[in-house]
């Protein structure tokens, strides 16, 4: 191979000629330039330490103030200011999620509210922690303010229950549903009774008036009562004036009433009813005035958000401006220490740029030595790594010196060689992957025009053993009782080929998928890949543990080393069956070796392709017979009908007559 060497050196600029020359003329230049790098970099990150040791030490005493401030800043108000405001969050949060209960009733309100009550807890144990630094004050807030949620933490639990309480959070729909149904609902039982015995009566003309008033009264007071009730779910005004028009109708039907008993018209019995109607009557009426209405309409008609108004949203106003304090105390003291410590700094600054200008004028000094004496062969050798970036991967660098930067050099064309070999190793592999994508395809164009059975199962097995240049093969199909059968099995160390188009039946029995007891049996490969519908790759089944080898190929004497077993996915993503290939061979040595991670990927990819010509082969055979079914159907009904064309003709009826004479002539005889 022709290598190119490049010059010793590029053309300098006047610059660099000027620093070249500057730094030879300082005292012990020769000595510092027959130094190894290392010595050269000791002397120079020596001073610059020295320098810096020195600028430390001013920095530190100017910067000291600043750094007690600042930590303060950080240590206590920050982290105060940071808990005081996820506090305030979080009460708002516990706040939102008792109304978002008591407004919706969902479960996962409660969730919400005892979730930020724990953090609200966090947040409080976290100002409690800092709270010896604070200010008077400030304790004294936060002295109320935990006094203040001990009152407060009682309240959601309350709220919960009324909530889930209707009885009690609603004191008119309480008085509704005990005395109201009760009163009520005894009234309807007794009209109900006396309309009952009212039919029973002679259908005379008072009578049936009778009977009607009673049906009048029943039908206003059951309305009366729908709209009541109405009113107390639902306290939309609408209902009331419902309930107040029935009113007026039940008043007047109970008159007519009043005025058919003072007329003699009713029995002893329906009398009876007549009085205890009138008192559960009366009794009913009076609730409405006397204690749902006031109720309903005032700010207590629900007893947990009156509750909610009246105590728990001051007392979280209360926590919250108390947050707020103590917030904007802690903003007032923050800002108080950042001006201190912004003046620390300055200062700080001012002697760092005196210092800092002396390290200036030695840095410079010794950037003018290093440039000549180390930097310039870096230089150059870095021109050299831009030529091979560019392209040019025949380019060397010149070993100037034996100094570290001349063994860079030689690694450096050594890394060059090696850089050479790993290209041509890339194009190797590109190659090879073309060519495999070249392959595969067509093999899986060929697949889906096969239209034999087994010789699709064939070409299957046999190309992927071919492709993967594989010593043996074997193809299973999953049955319906979770075995794995043999369908094709080709070795060629043992010159066997079983199945498909070679009309030699396979006797092995097939792989169980799971054991007696129900466990899957993951210590056989082609099982465990058909449970798992993952592929799996052996480079040496002599150290593979954890799996049982066990195959045909073991009972004719043949034991495999590399195994590469893959499952058959069909378009539902189930495994149909495993395609198992043994011992990969080196296309050079011939020697036995693991199957290549990208041979797998192509097979996995082939296997995709082989089982979707399989499945349209398996609906192509489905839709064949269909088709032959409703040709056998279509025929029967063809035959029915000409069978029932002939009977029914008149040349079949004649026949039918001549012979029942015929057999009525033969019995005369």
């Amino acid at each position: 191979m022709t290598t190119t060497t490049r010059p010793p050196a590029t053309k300098s600029s006047a610059f660099d000629r000027a620093v070249a020359n500057v730094a030879k003329a300082l005292p012990g230049a020769k000595v510092f330039s027959d130094l190894k790098i290392g010595r050269k970099l000791t002397i120079g990150f020596g001073i610059l330490v020295f320098l810096a040791l020195l600028l430390t030490v001013f920095i530190y005493q100017g910067s000291q103030r600043a750094t007690v401030t600042i930590n303060r800043t950080g240590d206590l108000r920050m982290p105060m200011a940071r808990a005081s405001s996820s506090a305030q969050i979080n009460l708002l949060k516990m706040l939102a999620a008792v109304r978002g209960y008591l407004a919706l009733g969902d479960p996962l309100f409660i969730d919400d509210y005892y979730s930020a009550e724990a953090t609200f807890e966090n947040d409080l144990a976290q100002l409690r922690g800092l709270s010896a630094d604070l200010d008077p004050l400030s304790q004294l807030r936060l002295s109320n303010l935990e006094a203040s949620f001990e009152q407060w933490r009682v309240l959601p639990e309350q709220l919960f229950d009324l909530r889930d309480d209707r009885l009690a959070r609603e004191p008119a729909y309480r008085v509704l549903a005990i005395e109201g149904v009760q009163y009520g609902g005894n009234v309807l039982i007794d009209i109900q009774k006396m309309i009952e015995s009212q039919a029973l009566r002679e259908p005379t003309q008072d009578n049936v008036e009778l009977l009607k008033d009673m049906a009048n009264f029943q039908g206003s007071f059951a309305a009366l009562f729908s709209g009541l009730r109405n009113y107390v779910n639902t306290q939309n005004r609408i209902f009331r004036q419902e309930y107040e028009v029935n009113l007026v109708a039940n008043d007047f039907a109970w008159q007519r009433l009043e005025a058919k008993r003072d007329r003699g018209l009713m029995t002893e019995a329906q009398l009876g009813f007549m009085d205890s109607i009138a008192q559960n009557r009366a009794d009913f009426l009076d609730l409405p005035e006397s204690e749902i209405f006031p109720v309903l309409e005032s700010e207590r008609s629900r007893e947990d958000l009156y509750l909610f108004a009246a105590e728990a949203v001051p007392l979280n106003e209360t926590m919250v401006s108390l947050l707020d304090d103590l917030t904007a105390s802690q903003q007032q003291a923050l800002e108080f220490d950042l001006n201190q410590g912004r003046s620390g700094l300055e200062t700080a600054v001012r002697q760092t740029l005196a210092f800092g200008l002396i390290a200036l004028l030695l840095g410079v000094l010794m950037s003018v030595t290093f440039r000549e004496f180390i930097a310039g062969p870096v230089r150059r050798l870095t021109g050299v790594a831009e030529e091979i970036r560019a392209g040019n991967l025949e380019a060397q660098a010149q070993v100037e010196s034996a100094d570290e930067i001349g063994i860079l050099a030689q690694t450096f064309n050594r890394m060059t060689t090696q850089l050479r070999q790993t290209l041509r190793q890339v194009r190797k592999e590109k190659n090879r992957a073309d060519s495999l994508l070249n392959v595969v395809i067509p093999i899986g164009v060929e697949l889906s025009s096969e239209k034999d059975f087994n010789r699709l199962l064939e070409k299957m097995l046999v190309e992927a053993k071919t492709f993967c240049r594989a010593n043996a093969g074997i193809l299973y199909l999953r049955t319906e009782d979770d075995k794995l059968q043999y369908v094709i099995v080709r070795n060629d160390a043992e010159n066997l080929a079983l199945g498909g188009t070679t009309n030699q039946d396979i006797l092995y029995s097939p792989l169980p998928l799971y054991q007696d007891d129900g466990q899957p049996n993951n210590q056989n490969v082609a099982a465990h890949v058909a449970i798992s519908g993952v592929t799996i790759n052996i480079a040496n089944s002599h150290e593979a543990a954890g799996y049982h080898f066990h195959s045909p190929s073991n009972e004719d004497g043949y034991y495999a080393t590399s195994y590469l077993t893959i499952p058959l996915k069909n378009s539902a993503g189930q495994v149909a069956g495993v395609l198992q290939l043994l011992d990969a061979r080196d296309p050079e040595s011939g020697q036995i070796v693991a199957f290549d991670q990208n041979l797998q990927q192509m097979m996995e990819s082939f296997s995709s392709l082989a089982v979707a010509a399989l499945e349209a082969y398996i609906r192509e055979q489905a839709l064949r017979q269909e088709i032959q079914q409703l040709r056998i159907e279509i025929d029967a009904v063809k035959r029915e009908q000409q069978v029932e064309e002939i009977v029914e003709s008149d040349f079949f009826r004649d026949l039918q007559t001549k012979a029942r004479e015929m057999r009525q002539r033969g019995r005369q005889r």
